[in-house]
């Protein structure tokens, strides 16, 4: 029986267990033949719910999974047929049938380490296999019913991100702030205004001259000679 452990960065972590079903067919597997493919493909639908509960039982008292050196009871399976030649989905060819387990869970908060206690009636040996962020560990382990697994080490699980809260816009000035149309149309007006003042101002003070000019240059009258 081999066994995939395998931990995600989330704090998820699955188990895929690779069951040979001799071993749950058996007391002593070793007596019975590789179980071929027609054994399960003839089955009623009520038979292979069966088979998948013995599948079930088998490996629930067969494996505890431990967290932090504490023991856990194993996750309930979904099962599956698969080929025991290549470990792929069943096929039409498929001479050797064995079951694919897949137990799925969360590692409990805190929790730094892993192990698998084998129970000591399991009557097969388990291969123990670690993935972690998708980094498999190089040393698989070998483990022989009635004992435990070498703590395997787990990385921390990332914490969650949390959205930063959005920074507040600013709200529109009520007064806009004029467009280039608008200034060049009011400096318009005030270089006309200006002009126009300054024309008036000139115009003005000619008129004043004229008029002193004309009082004290006009050709006197008569009148003014008599008197």
């Amino acid at each position: 029986m081999t066994l995939e452990a395998d931990f995600s960065a989330g704090g998820t972590y699955s188990l895929r267990i690779n069951v040979d079903p001799r071993i749950f067919l058996a007391t002593d597997p070793t007596t019975l033949p590789p179980v071929p493919a027609s054994w399960y493909r003839e089955q009623t639908p009520e038979q292979i719910a069966a088979t998948h509960q013995k599948a079930q039982e088998y490996l629930s008292g067969a494996l505890v999974v431990l967290f932090e050196g504490k023991k856990d009871v194993l996750p309930a399976c979904e099962i599956q047929p698969i080929d025991g030649s290549d470990n792929t989905p069943l096929k039409a060819d498929t001479l050797e049938v064995h079951l694919l387990a897949v137990a799925k869970g969360e590692v409990p908060a805190g929790a730094t380490t892993f192990q698998i206690d084998f129970a000591h009636d399991a009557n097969t040996s388990l291969i123990l296999l670690h993935t972690q962020g998708g980094n498999s560990d190089l040393r698989p382990q070998v483990i022989f019913p009635g004992e435990t697994s070498r703590a395997f080490h787990l990385k921390a699980a990332a914490p969650p991100v949390t959205a930063s809260p959005a920074s507040p816009q600013a709200a529109p000035s009520a007064k806009q702030s004029p467009s280039p149309a608008s200034d060049a149309n009011r400096l318009y007006l005030i270089v006309a205004v200006s002009i126009t003042a300054i024309l008036v101002i000139v115009g003005w003070q000619l008129l004043k001259h004229y008029r002193h000019h004309h009082r004290f240059h006009r050709r006197p009258k008569p009148n003014d000679v008599n008197n």
